[in-house]
């Protein structure tokens, strides 16, 4: 049996605690431990009984709690984004502990699918010079982070693969040819979509991936749990992803 700790209780956490208490075998090896938010602080009341952490909280809280987690031996899921320019303050925190820590912009399995077409499409594009490249995201209007860190890690996939596209711009009404723009849309109850456009003079073409809820990223992060559990290290989930669906 896992033992997981949810650290944050909105959406995500409720969503994974749901599924860790449906009465379905894919969830059975699950237990939950503990959930912890602003109302009951991990800090102050941690109980010791979690092997593995889901963390879905907020990018200021990220290093304190995976430094308070990883030095009680927990390893740790991390959903949260926005907080990827402290990634070596991370990586050192888990190297120091000795403990494993694997992350994501997005656990959503379809969505990790989604980079992989993506991945193949701009290879294939690099040398039809005719088609500029964009990418649009909408989340619902509580996201924190804009552009979304799905959109970034999208964008980077393209720029890493294109040799038209030298930065990666947001919002930016005229772009210039060699910038990559993500147009980044806040709308009520919109869960997550992302598209990428491949547009010319005579047609166009899409790439699209749309979350019609939050139960996807629920089901890759306790994937993702199942994986780093008993495990040293630190990874990103997109990293190992392919090993996890084989």
């Amino acid at each position: 049996m896992i033992r997981i700790a949810i650290v944050g209780y909105g959406k995500m956490g409720k969503m994974i605690e749901s599924l860790i208490k449906k009465d379905s075998h894919f969830y059975s090896d699950f237990t939950v431990t503990g959930v912890y938010d602003i109302d009951n602080p991990l800090q102050s009341n941690y109980n010791g009984l979690a092997e593995v952490a889901i963390e879905f909280t907020t990018p200021a809280s990220v290093i304190s709690n995976v430094e308070f987690l990883s030095s009680r031996g927990v390893n740790v899921v991390c959903g949260t984004t926005g907080w990827y320019d402290k990634i070596e303050n991370i990586r050192e925190i888990i190297q120091k502990n000795g403990t494993g820590f694997i992350y994501a912009s997005n656990f959503s399995i379809g969505v990790n699918l989604f980079f992989h077409i993506v991945k193949s499409s701009a290879e294939l594009m690099q040398k039809q010079t005719q088609y500029d490249v964009s990418i649009e995201e909408t989340h619902h209007t509580a996201k924190l982070d804009k552009p979304s860190g799905t959109a970034l890690r999208i964008a980077e996939y393209i720029t890493e693969r294109s040799d038209l596209k030298k930065k990666i711009v947001n919002d930016k009404l005229t772009p210039l040819p060699d910038e990559l723009n993500i147009t980044s849309i806040r709308k009520q109850d919109v869960v997550g979509n992302h598209r990428v456009v491949f547009d010319s003079n005579s047609d166009s073409i899409t790439l699209e991936h749309n979350a019609k809820s939050r139960q996807g990223f629920a089901e890759g992060a306790l994937l993702a749990a199942r994986y780093i559990y008993q495990k040293k290290g630190f990874f990103r989930f997109e990293d190992i992803f392919t090993k996890l669906i084989k």
